[in-house]
Formats: structure tokens, sequence, C-alpha cells
């Protein structure tokens, strides 16, 4: 076995190298927009075709640098229910190479787009009844005892019906000529309207 040395090396404790942590560092310079990826319009078009309906593609909105080489195709969406969306492509391409690649293809909601209302936990859109309710039930309690005791009593009864007044025997008898009088009159207006169909059909047997 070898002895080791056991000498110290103190070039670095004069001068420590401590490590830095933090977000990747952002290039401060725009990239430059790859002429051969913007021209590469039928190229964007026909990798979002393969997977739309016809005509759902529409007009190019634009083409932007995401990076050195690399560029992403806008295009409005004629899709029912997507209003203000836009289908996207991006290209991409390695140095000195003419072979463009498809990197990525969706959809992506522009500033005037439908979009789904923002979504709301259940414990903020729950009454306070609801969930003391449901926590005494997953306690194993009674929930309307545990509603009782937080306030929430029973439902009240519902008023009593006020009784209907009684007629004397002078209206009873007036309701119930009144009530023969509309029998009566339902009953001519039915043997009217028989008698001009009949009419009618023997209208038509002449003709």
């Amino acid at each position: 076995m070898h002895s080791m040395h056991n000498s110290t090396d103190t070039s670095s404790i004069a001068n420590p190298v401590h490590p830095t942590f933090g977000p990747p560092r952002v290039p401060s310079r725009k990239p430059r927009l790859d002429d051969a990826l913007a021209e590469a319009v039928e190229i964007a078009r026909a990798a979002l075709e393969d997977f739309t309906e016809p005509g759902e593609v529409g007009e190019h909105l634009g083409a932007t640098a995401d990076d050195e080489r690399v560029v992403t195709h806008r295009f409005a969406a004629n899709v029912p229910g997507y209003h203000g969306w836009a289908f996207f492509a991006t290209l991409a391409r390695a140095p000195r190479s003419k072979v463009i690649t498809i990197s990525e293809t969706g959809m992506l909601p522009g500033d005037n787009a439908l979009l789904a209302p923002e979504w709301v936990p259940w414990m903020d859109r729950a009454s306070e009844e609801e969930r003391i309710r449901l926590d005494a039930i997953a306690a194993g309690e009674d929930p309307a005892k545990a509603l009782e005791a937080a306030g929430f009593g029973p439902a009240e009864a519902p008023e009593p019906q006020v009784a209907e007044k009684k007629l004397s025997k002078a209206e009873q008898e007036e309701q119930k000529k009144q009530a023969r009088r509309e029998a009566k009159r339902r009953r001519a207006k039915a043997a009217r309207k028989k008698q001009q169909k009949s009419g009618k059909a023997k209208a038509a047997g002449k003709k």
C-alpha cells in the first residue's frame, strides 16, 4: 500500500469559492427569427391538419422566434366553441441543417378567447351548514345534532292552511246556477262546431 501524503492544500483557503444558487441565466439578446423556419408556413399548417378537421386551420396569424432556430407559427382556429383561440406549430432545425422538424402542436387562447370560469374549491363554494353536516358524517356523528349545536335548528313547520269560508245556502245555489249556465254555453258551442263541420262536409261532397 502507498502511504498517504498528509500535506494540506491551502491554495483555496485565502479565496474560497462558494456555490451560487438561483434561476438559470436568461439571455438578454432577443433570438433572431430564422428565415427558413419563418418561411415554412405550409409545413406548420400540414402538421396541424394531421389532427384537425378540414377547414378548422384558418389564416396564418404570424411567426415568432422562441429561441435560436426555433419558430412558432400561429393560425386562426375555426373550431365551434373555441372563439378567439389559435392553433400553433413550433418548428426547429439543427445548426447548418436544412431539415425542419415539428417540435410541438396544439391550441392556445388569445386575448378575447372564451375560457372556462376559474375553478373554485368546494370548501369555498359550500355553505357553512353543508360543511358542518358533512364533517359530522365523516366523524361518525349525528349531522342533525351537529347542525343544531351550531345554531342551525330544524326547518320551521309550514303555516297551517286557512280553512275555506263556508258558503251560505243562497250562495251555494248561486254557484250551482252559474255552473249550469257555463255547462249550457259549452254544449251550445260544441253543437255549433259540429254543425259547421257537417256543413263543410256536405259542401265538399257536392263538389
